[in-house]
């Protein structure tokens, strides 16, 4: 698997996740990318490969049982950070450094696109003047069917676009749903191509649209309804640890 550390403008033309345009932030800032993030990245990688060789090693139980030795070992050094700063997604009205902060925290650890995230595939997105397109190739990690994609993953994976896509409208919302209908297996160990875009933007709702293609072959396609972020119930919600935002 590729050192992906060594590459800092992997997201294009935006910031995925905090909802507002990248220029807002100032595109300089959000692309900046850290020495400790890229540190970060390069360790991220590595348990990556660490993660896909355990996968499916034919390791003795005296080789797994150093290797957890040994993993227990770094994990125990490894030093706990502090808690983030609260920054709502989608809050315009916070341009400063933490907001920046945010931004690089939602790109840096996000489950599909963040390369210091080691359970990231990591998903490669690049947002186009009113569309978002996106690769990725997933291993047997995130198998279902034999030889293929688990559903589920397919589904998560249109979130993480679809929540992309909406930022065209200029706005921010939470998924209120998300319908997916699965056309053909989507298979392991391809290179996939996701492509999502804003429909429409009514009051709150804001309609996105995606598909899934392996090749010219079509495997999925989805519809999302993001509900745009009451700022003031989120923020409420967060600090609080639970609740409903959307109203």
């Amino acid at each position: 698997m590729a050192d992906e550390s060594a590459s800092p403008g992997f997201i294009d033309g935006n910031v995925f996740g905090v909802g507002a345009t990248a220029n807002a932030f100032g595109v300089d800032a959000v692309h900046d990318v850290t020495a400790e993030e890229h540190a970060a990245r390069r360790a991220a990688s590595a348990v990556r490969r660490l993660i896909v060789a355990l996968s499916a090693t034919s390791a003795s139980i005296e080789e797994l049982d150093r290797i957890a030795d040994a993993v227990d070992a770094v994990a125990a050094g490894v030093p706990s950070g502090a808690p983030d700063e609260l920054v709502v997604p989608g809050d315009f009205s916070v341009i400063s450094a933490t907001a920046i902060r945010q931004s690089h925290r939602l790109r840096e650890r996000s489950p599909f696109i963040g390369q210091a995230n080691p359970v990231a595939p990591p998903m490669q997105v690049v947002f186009t003047e009113d569309a978002i397109e996106a690769t990725v190739t997933l291993g047997l990690l995130f198998e279902g069917p034999p030889g293929c994609v688990h559903g589920g993953f397919v589904a998560a994976m249109f979130d993480e676009v679809l929540g992309a896509a909406q930022v065209h409208s200029g706005k921010a919302g939470m998924t209120g749903r998300l319908t997916v209908h699965y056309r053909s297996p989507t298979p392991l160990n391809e290179e996939l191509r996701l492509a999502a875009r804003l429909v429409r933007v009514e009051g709150r709702k804001i309609l996105c649209t995606a598909t899934l293609h392996a090749g010219e072959r079509l495997c999925a396609d989805a519809e999302g309804l993001f509900v745009t972020i009451n700022l003031d119930k989120m923020r409420a919600m967060l600090e609080a640890g639970g609740g409903s935002a959307a109203g």
